[in-house]
């Protein structure tokens, strides 16, 4: 399965096809859901790489919505992936509207790649893997500014 999810990473990226996309999405958060990460990760990879080549809304909202459901897990990859999209991205772009959250969480708590690292640090410590305590600890943050 590396070999498939690794191929479809680049290969959609150039040569978009909707059902292959499917098929590798669904595979991904199938594997994620069985704790096997790295189909997941090539996602991700293709969401932050393919989008920059090849922008389609309905491919940038899926990649919105697994950043958000695997964040409130605990995981901090897809997040760290849409930062750099977005920070990455050539400026003379059109606009993107983010999600709301997704925006605050970008804007309050990881503006820089620092602060992933700042966060993976803290999870170690703590005994934590992006855990839900980090998650909530960070909302109840936000909440109180």
């Amino acid at each position: 399965m590396n070999s498939l999810y690794r191929f479809w990473s680049y290969y959609l990226r150039d040569n978009f096809n909707e059902d292959m996309y499917k098929h590798f999405k669904n595979f991904a958060v199938d594997d994620a859901a069985a704790n096997y990460r790295y189909g997941l990760e090539c996602l991700f990879r293709f969401y932050s790489y393919g989008l920059e080549k090849n922008f389609q809304r309905n491919v940038y909202e899926d990649f919105e919505q697994l950043t958000l459901e695997f964040y409130h897990k605990g995981d901090l990859y897809g997040l760290e992936k849409y930062w750099a999209f977005h920070h990455f991205r050539k400026q003379d772009s059109s606009p993107i509207n983010k999600h709301a959250e997704l925006e605050r969480l970008l804007r309050e708590e990881f503006r820089t790649i620092e602060d992933f690292k700042a966060r993976r640090a803290a999870d170690k410590e703590t005994g934590g893997s992006g855990s839900k305590s980090a998650v909530a600890a960070s909302h109840s943050k936000a909440v109180a500014k």
